[in-house]
């Protein structure tokens, strides 16, 4: 099952903001700069939406024993 939850990496602020203001060096070098640019872009994590996809694992349902009726003589 899908779930969507808030980007952890920008925390839904849609811009990567993780070095004292400046944005870390993958959203940078996702956006086309150069790592020791001193500027903020959109974070490459989520796109610059704020929110992610994520898969959640299923619990299968525990298995109930089935009720075994013992023939009567």
């Amino acid at each position: 099952m899908r779930k969507l939850v808030e980007c952890e990496h920008c925390q839904g602020k849609k811009q990567c903001r993780t070095h004292g203001g400046k944005s870390c060096s993958d959203c940078l070098l996702a956006s086309g700069r150069r790592p020791k640019d001193w500027t903020i872009v959109r974070c490459s994590f989520c796109g610059g939406r704020g929110k992610l996809w994520i898969e959640e694992e299923e619990t299968p349902a525990e298995e109930t024993p089935e009720a075994t009726a013992e023939p009567s003589s």
